[in-house]
């Protein structure tokens, strides 16, 4: 293990010496573009790449709940990095912007100040693509509209991946469901150490009536999803997705995280710890969704609740950079 884990750790090294003094990497620009019909404005920051370069592919990585953009670029650079073939791929972290007033409970350092223009979300309402403080911007619909506004600025841009770790990893496996990329858009989706999943089909479990409820199942689905319910459950089956936990991401020593473990009953219904979660999920596409295409599941050994660990492992790059199925 010992052996597998040094080369891993002088790349990081290597890495955060060239990294500015915020832990970013130095050659991120921050973008925004203008959503409809909102009219509000979306930020992106974006890593590996100019606006004149012929890119046919992209990577995408969700941040998790304290928005550190700037890590999980980092994670996610290291990743390409060590990956020849996909080490001058473009990367590029949403920022789920969050008022002054509110971002002290969810905020990173590097993070620019949310401005009047802005679509705003709270800490929390991001998570599973809910709408803005003013409730006219999903965060799903947001993200369709960076994969729209991408391949405006890249015309030849034909396959994108789709990366969140731990809340950025719950994005991304509700987002599978209900997405609306460009057409002819091939889409890749790494999902990676959630705290909970939605189920597609319904558990039996009296003792908590939450279970199959919005966001563990699709009872109770929020109304601004009602017109994409009925071909969720098809359209994640048939999705190109892999799963990525850590191999360690149990128990509560450091670098678990448990205290910010949703531990619901319907949460704990899925398991006691993320791992385990995850193994019962991926057990349950397995056996019971069925997927046109495989799901995997790959496990970062001896990685814990740690996005820095998970992406660049060599079970994390090959989640990555596998190409498109």
């Amino acid at each position: 293990m010992l052996a597998l884990l040094l080369p891993l750790a002088c790349s990081l090294l290597t890495f955060f010496a060239e990294a500015g003094s915020s832990g970013w990497p130095q050659d991120v620009s921050e973008q925004t573009f203008v959503t409809q019909p909102s009219g509000e404005n979306f930020h992106y920051f974006i890593s590996n790449a100019k606006i004149s370069d012929n890119v046919t592919s992209a990577l995408i990585v969700m941040h998790g709940h304290p928005r550190d953009v700037g890590k999980t670029l980092t994670a996610a650079l290291m990743a390409a990095r060590n990956t020849p073939a996909a080490s001058q791929i473009p990367v590029i972290a949403p920022l789920f912007q969050v008022s002054d007033a509110q971002s002290v409970h969810c905020r990173s350092a590097g993070l620019p100040a949310a401005l009047p223009e802005d679509a705003l979300w709270n800490c929390h309402s991001w998570l599973d693509g809910g709408p803005d403080v003013q409730n006219r911007l999903s965060a799903f619909s947001a993200l369709d509209q960076l994969l729209a506004h991408l391949k405006q600025r890249w015309p030849s841009l034909r396959q994108v991946t789709v990366a969140g770790f731990s809340a950025g990893g719950q994005f991304v496996q509700h987002y599978v469901a209900f997405a609306r990329p460009p057409v002819g858009m091939r889409m890749r989706y790494v999902i990676a150490d959630p705290g909970s999943w939605l189920w597609f089909d319904p558990r039996a479990l009296t003792t908590c009536p939450q279970i199959n409820q919005w966001k563990y199942g699709l009872e109770k689905v929020p109304l601004w999803l009602d017109d994409r319910l009925a071909g969720a459950r098809e359209r994640y089956r048939n999705a190109d997705v892999r799963y990525l936990e850590g191999g360690d991401d149990r128990g509560s020593g450091p670098g678990s995280y448990l205290h910010i473990l949703d531990k619901s009953c319907a949460a704990n219904s899925q398991g006691r710890y993320r791992l385990d979660r995850g193994i019962r999920y991926a057990r349950y596409d397995s056996e019971v969704l069925k997927p046109v295409i495989p799901h995997p599941l790959e496990v970062a050994a001896g990685c814990r609740h740690d996005v820095l660990c998970v992406f660049p492992s060599q079970a994390g790059r090959q989640a990555l950079f596998t190409p498109a199925r």
